[in-house]
């Protein structure tokens, strides 16, 4: 094997590409999807910042994606929310967006919006497609083998919304690439801008979704918002 293709394969992960639209809707409440309706546990509120109603942004549902990275492999389906601002994030879940995640699909049911919620102007059912990625050049999650000059190499990173691969850095690797938290956060998705249902993260911009990794911060989710 050459140095390429051994360098090429250290760098390689699958990824679940999400593809907003394009095809007949099913109607299914449980497909993944941006703008539409989320699912919820009966009886769990609609979130808000700062008293209003957050915006509701998409569902993932991981259950069926044909790639999950070992981080979620506990996780079945994800919903995901934000201020009205959508902007200047907090690193924590919690304050001015919303993760949640569900271990089971059982008894999940459709959570209404509150009246005067704020929505994405269009809706679309989404659906996985199964892709191979690589890293940006600053990815703290780049393998270089000893003696190997990857300054010309670039592979090709996917610049999607997805779970797994690997993120598609704008500024810089996400702060937790660089900076210690004792969560431990990892790398595990990102939502992308989508021109289709009218969705910009500032210019053009990127959310890179982590998860914690250290003993009992497996419920703690984090961001990194970069945008061009």
């Amino acid at each position: 094997m050459s140095d390429l293709a051994t360098y090429t394969q250290l760098n390689t992960r699958k990824a679940s590409i999400l593809q907003v639209g394009g095809f007949r809707p099913a109607g299914d409440l449980f497909a993944s999807n941006f703008g539409l309706k989320p699912l919820a546990l009966p009886g769990e509120a609609w979130p808000r910042s700062g008293g209003e109603p957050m915006r509701f942004v998409c569902q993932l549902n991981v259950s069926v994606a044909p790639a999950v990275p070992e981080s979620l492999s506990d996780i079945k389906l994800i919903t995901f929310f934000v201020d009205r601002g959508m902007d200047n994030f907090s690193d924590e879940n919690g304050d001015d967006w919303c993760l949640r995640a569900y271990k089971s699909l059982d008894g999940l049911v459709t959570l209404e919006a509150p009246k005067g919620t704020s929505n994405l102007k269009r809706g679309f059912e989404c659906s996985w497609e199964l892709r191979e990625d690589h890293p940006n050049y600053d990815d703290p999650d780049l393998v270089v083998p000893e003696g190997f000059d990857n300054e010309d190499v670039e592979l090709e990173n996917l610049d999607r919304t997805k779970i797994g691969g690997y993120a598609s850095s704008i500024q810089s690797e996400p702060w937790w690439g660089h900076r210690e938290h004792p969560a431990n956060p990892a790398y595990c998705l990102q939502i992308n801008s989508e021109e289709k249902v009218a969705l910009q993260w500032g210019d053009g911009g990127t959310l890179f979704i982590a998860r914690g990794t250290a003993a009992g911060c497996e419920d703690q989710w984090f961001l990194d918002f970069q945008c061009f």
